[in-house]
């Protein structure tokens, strides 16, 4: 259980940290574009070792087609669209609050969609996730929310549903199919999402105009949050309750404050110092079992 716990973490630390490296790939390449190429890298990839393992699945039964393509249609396509013009939209800090609410979102969607029963731990670890990740948001440099489009906040919200819902459908198939197999087939399918888009932005665009980093950069991307992000979500999320997997995805804004304060030289707050540990002290509490919180209490 303690492997799945760092598997879920690492892979959204990895999300996290991509955050920053995504922003100076888009300032240089289109979204769309940028998003394909980031899947086709993958598929060459993937797709080889797919078969070398002896993994290779030739047919798949109706539900695994529409689980997957949901599963795609939700967690990648949408929430990267929804989240992409949302914050352009919204101010940052709005959005941040927002997307606060993902281990929340996820708990209550395994509830209702699940089933998955909710322990008193888990409830206070949504509370303590969801004020921990707040503060690391207002700690950044901007406090002041003006002239805040209704749009841009229902669009990152729609996000953060998308996310939560990524997690459920994983949760559905584990066991079912391998977490190899998941991760190649949700990259195919987001390639083909957005590939009419992408050949849109591709016509007329200056090629030439990339620097060969930001080229470097798009390989990383695609290394890990395409192949090992995927990868370690759904191994984790295999072994672990869909509503405790929820509680990892605090580590996202954690790793995305820590790059910025590292490499970007943003300024780091004892809102951030806080915050972090009211997110790690959420991972912890919610992944006591029944028989450690009575020995706790």
């Amino acid at each position: 259980m303690v492997f799945a716990y760092i598997q879920l973490a690492l892979s959204m630390a990895l999300v996290g940290i991509n955050i920053s490296i995504g922003k100076e790939i888009v300032s240089h390449v289109p979204v769309f574009l940028f998003s394909e190429l980031r899947f086709l890298i993958a598929m060459i990839i993937l797709l080889p070792l797919l078969s070398m393992r002896g993994e290779w699945k030739s047919s798949w039964s109706r539900e695994e087609g529409v689980v997957l393509f949901w599963q795609s249609f939700f967690g990648v396509f949408l929430f990267s669209i929804c989240m992409l013009y949302g914050v352009k939209w919204t101010t940052a800090t709005s959005a941040g609050i927002i997307t606060s609410t993902v281990p929340a979102c996820i708990a209550l969607l395994s509830f209702w969609i699940l089933k998955e029963k909710l322990q008193r731990n888990q409830l206070g670890a949504i509370l303590l996730s969801v004020c921990g990740i707040g503060l690391i948001t207002f700690s950044g440099e901007s406090h002041a929310v003006s002239a805040v489009s209704m749009l841009g906040n229902l669009l990152v919200f729609l996000a953060v549903i998308s996310e939560a819902l990524f997690t459920i459908f994983a949760k559905r198939l584990s066991g079912k199919i391998t977490p190899f197999q998941m991760t190649a087939a949700i990259n195919v399918i987001s390639f083909v999402l957005f590939l009419p888009f992408a050949i849109a932005e591709g016509i007329g665009f200056d090629w030439e105009s990339v620097p060969p980093n930001v080229w470097a950069l798009i390989v990383y991307y695609a290394i890990t949050a395409s192949v090992l992000s995927f990868f370690l979500w759904y191994k984790g999320v295999a072994k672990v309750a869909a509503s405790k997997a929820g509680l990892f995805t605090g580590m996202m804004p954690i790793s995305a404050a820590l790059i910025a304060v590292l490499f970007l030289g943003e300024a780091f707050t004892w809102l951030h110092a806080v915050g972090m540990l009211f997110v790690l002290g959420s991972i912890y509490i919610g992944t006591l079992n029944k028989r450690e919180q009575e020995m706790s209490i």
